[in-house]
């Protein structure tokens, strides 16, 4: 079986393994044996189901003129398995590359002309400024601080720490002598029930400032002499104790300072040193 299936393959050019597969397949459909089925595409006699009984084939044919029946085309089990051949198909071409130019962008809003003429002058005039004022504006303009001397910290001007508030002590002395003092002494000090502070009268008392701080501070009760001021007025009980009362030094001084200075003509500056609210500024003695 195998040299007839042998030749049957070098004369189709089908491998012998699918002839051989196709013979059992048609035996099996048509209950031949499959020497049977290849003895008759060989053209030699088929060989009989008979068993060891049975009649040999009878001598093949030539070579040269035995070809394979053919196989109905609906019988597609019985026939030998066909090539399967991969067509490849032919590989798209490849898109040409080209370089992609960038997207132009919109221009912005052109500049105003007054902007840009600022830009010229703005620097112009700061030049023109540090040349003609090179020490810029005096202490106490436009925010301007000093340098203490020793510590070479920045102060304020008048000597005060660097973003301390500059307390109004007259304006302060204002309020208080309008709600403790002016009941007694009057509003606009000519006096009533206690002695008339205007005219400069107060100063006239009390030369010195400390004087009359300790007196509106210890009151006549709490007065250690007979007589008060630069006159020696009887110490009478009619004045009290504002120390107590205003429990603050700072605010017994700011209310003898506005009486002092509204009432007796005394310079508001010199008052504040006199008074000890302020330090005097000392000025450097030059050689």
């Amino acid at each position: 079986m195998q040299e007839l299936l042998q030749q049957i393959a070098d004369q189709t050019g089908v491998p012998v393994d699918m002839l051989e597969r196709a013979a059992r397949a048609r035996a099996g459909a048509t209950g031949a044996t499959p020497e049977a089925i290849v003895a008759e595409w060989a053209g030699a006699s088929p060989v009989p189901a008979g068993g060891d009984d049975a009649a040999a084939p009878s001598a093949p044919a030539p070579a040269a003129s035995v070809a394979p029946e053919p196989i109905p085309v609906g019988e597609t089990a019985d026939a030998p398995e066909a090539l399967s051949v991969e067509v490849l198909e032919p590989e798209a071409p490849v898109a040409e590359e080209r370089e992609i130019e960038p997207e132009p962008v919109a221009a912005g809003p052109a500049v105003p002309g007054w902007l840009s003429a600022a830009f010229l002058v703005v620097p112009f005039i700061a030049v023109l400024y540090a040349l003609t004022v090179p020490n810029g504006p005096d202490c106490g303009n436009a925010g301007r601080l000093a340098i203490d001397p020793v510590t070479g910290v920045a102060v304020n001007c008048d000597g005060s720490e660097f973003g301390a508030e500059e307390a109004n002590f007259f304006a302060m002395g204002e309020e208080i002598f309008a709600s403790r003092c002016a009941a007694c002494h009057g509003a606009s000090g000519g006096g009533a029930a206690g002695p008339a502070l205007s005219g400069g009268a107060v100063v006239a008392t009390f030369s010195q400032c400390s004087d009359h701080v300790k007196w509106v501070d210890l009151g006549s009760l709490g007065w250690p002499e007979s007589t008060y001021g630069d006159s020696g007025k009887a110490v009478t009980s009619g004045m009290p104790a504002f120390g107590p009362i205003l429990d603050d030094e700072q605010a017994l001084r700011a209310v003898v300072l506005y009486e002092r200075v509204n009432f007796g003509g005394q310079d508001l500056p010199t008052a504040e040193v006199e008074c000890g609210l302020v330090e005097a500024e000392v000025e450097a003695l030059g050689n």
